[in-house]
């Protein structure tokens, strides 16, 4: 997977700036993400069936590894590559990836409060669908070779 960084240098300024409020309130963000989510679009509530119970403090602590290391993805690679193959395990699919982030940044606007400046909420928009490109990309990646290896498999039975 290689990531094309097109995040802008003002978005990474502004995430990392915004690092502790994340660390602080990160699990509340996350758990009401959740929440948003489900109650917005219950259409989803299948897909995270096997999700682990920890699920939001896994959100959480990847928000938290893309802030940290906003200046060097390569160093969140594995964990990219992780999350992507659950994804396509679940069967999420690139519009959930919309649903998920207007979630998401409700979640942060309704926790933080007048602490998520119009700024900062910009830049974790522009933050999360960057992120959410990266992983829509690998997902396709991995779904198209899952199809070639099954029709290979079915032409060689």
């Amino acid at each position: 997977m290689i990531i094309q960084d097109t995040l802008s240098t003002k978005a990474k300024a502004v995430i990392k700036t915004s690092t502790p409020l994340l660390r602080e309130y990160g699990e509340s963000i996350a758990k009401r993400t959740y929440d948003i989510l489900f109650e917005k679009y219950p259409q989803v509530k299948p897909l995270f069936a096997k999700a682990p119970s920890n699920q939001p403090h896994l959100l959480a602590r990847s928000i938290m590894a893309f802030c940290e290391n906003v200046d060097n993805l390569d160093s969140i690679m594995k964990d990219l590559e992780i999350i992507s193959q659950r994804h396509v395990a679940a069967d999420v699919h690139p519009g959930h990836y919309t649903m998920f982030g207007q979630s998401l940044l409700q979640a942060v606007q309704e926790i933080l409060g007048k602490q998520a400046s119009e700024e900062i909420i910009c830049a974790w928009k522009d933050a999360y669908f960057f992120f959410a490109d990266i992983l829509i990309e690998r997902e396709r990646e991995l779904s198209t070779n899952c199809a070639a290896k099954e029709r290979t498999d079915v032409a060689t039975a």
